[in-house]
């Protein structure tokens, strides 16, 4: 069983750093990304480059999780309350992130925004 709550905290900490190098190393190396700019992509590299293309265009922190798993802890869902600046101004908002784990290692990463 994963320990979900220091790979929630790890994530988000790393996410709300910048932290791309730190956040790599808890992947896979072919992880699957989407949600992060548009369409699919795999890698530790497209990790890295989504996110710093996203968070160069929206100055975005991640607070308020609530993290939601399966009995294994293989696969979380966690709520998050986005709070950033972007060209259309500054906003606070849901959205989810959802994280596979094999072994302790992240698979896939995937955000989802709330309406």
């Amino acid at each position: 069983m994963a320990n979900t709550e220091s790979i929630t905290h790890a994530v988000i900490e790393a996410l709300n750093a910048r932290d791309f190098a730190s956040l790599a190393a808890k992947v896979n190396e072919d992880v699957v990304l989407s949600g992060i700019g548009d369409g699919n992509d795999n890698g530790r590299e497209a990790l890295r480059d989504r996110l710093a293309r996203h968070f160069a265009a929206h100055d975005e922190t991640y607070q308020d999780a609530l993290v939601m798993s399966d009995a294994l802890g293989n696969n979380l869902a966690i709520r998050l309350t986005a709070r950033g600046a972007s060209a259309g101004g500054n906003y606070s908002r849901e959205k989810i992130l959802l994280l596979e784990l094999e072994e302790g290692v992240i698979t896939r990463m995937a955000f989802f925004t709330g309406s």
